[in-house]
């Protein structure tokens, strides 16, 4: 264990951020964007349409990490690209011994950090350029998302009016929804990262991908059925709306009990990867990393 060298962290980090971003499984962004617009800018834009009234710039991008259906794409998808994280053939234990085995893991933490963000980043992307040509930039709901259940009364349990329910915009405010969805969403991936960490330094690397995955569509199905053991899964956790009901002034279950939850978890996770890593073979989790 060499004593840690940010330098060396970051250049660890910026190695391995390369190989992901550059990676051929990047191809899954592509089906991502055509699952974000199908289940969140379409709807919108097609009710922006219909009421003759523009969007917030922001909104797609909301109820994009606020859909059900999307937020059990979006992990996987997530998972999908980062399935070998970390990285653990014969070039990177090679670099892992070089850096010390301390630079190598807070170089892997930093990678997993810009790796989350820089998917969260293709999300804005995809979700916002699509809804573009009837969208207008503001810090406040639009009349689509506050109004259009009254406007078209026949409409407002179509797909689009349920994407921004009243339990997001009747509590809090396009700008606090838009930063807390992205943190939720950050935190969520980042524990996934994790977890396929902790799993890779026990030499289990595919049991992490499987646990991570089982975790994903568990939580995916106690939501949809509203449980209150969907909140011990992160994936309620991640969905700022469900935090509230319709009308009720304060949430039923409090934004800080998620902060915790997530918060808890991952340090769990990086004490355990940490204390795991000093016994860690580098040699014989190469087979296991391809």
């Amino acid at each position: 264990m060499k004593r840690i060298s940010i330098k060396s962290a970051f250049k660890c980090a910026q190695i391995d951020f390369i190989k992901w971003a550059f990676n051929s499984r990047m191809i899954v962004l592509a089906v991502l964007a055509v699952f974000i617009y199908a289940c969140a800018v379409q709807p919108l834009t097609e009710n922006s349409a219909l009421m003759d009234k523009p969007l917030n710039i922001l909104e797609p991008y909301i109820a994009a990490l606020n859909s059900g259906s999307l937020l059990l794409i979006i992990p996987l998808g997530f998972l999908a690209v980062s399935s070998d994280y970390p990285k653990t053939d014969a070039s990177a234990m090679f670099g892992l011994v070089r850096t010390g085995r301390a630079n190598w893991f807070s170089g892997q933490i930093i990678c997993l950090m810009m790796m989350s963000a820089a998917y969260l980043g293709f999300i804005f992307v995809a979700s916002v350029l699509p809804a573009a040509y009837c969208s207008c930039w503001g810090t406040d709901w639009s009349e689509v998302a506050l109004y259009f259940g009254l406007a078209f009364p026949e409409y407002s349990q179509n797909f689009g009016a349920l994407l921004l329910p009243k339990n997001l915009f009747n509590h809090i405010s396009l700008t606090d929804a838009a930063v807390q969805s992205t943190l939720f969403v950050f935190v969520y991936l980042v524990m996934l990262g994790m977890i396929m960490m902790c799993f890779t330094v026990l030499g289990k690397k595919t049991a992490g991908v499987v646990v991570c995955g089982g975790l994903i569509t568990a939580g995916s199905a106690l939501c949809s059925i509203n449980t209150s053991l969907m909140w011990a899964l992160p994936v309620a956790n991640s969905i700022v709306w469900l935090h509230y009901t319709e009308f009720r002034r304060e949430p039923f279950y409090p934004i800080w009990c998620s902060i915790v939850y997530f918060a808890i978890i991952i340090i769990f996770l990086i004490v355990l990867s940490l204390i795991r890593l000093k016994r860690f073979d580098c040699s014989a989790n190469i087979p296991e990393g391809r």
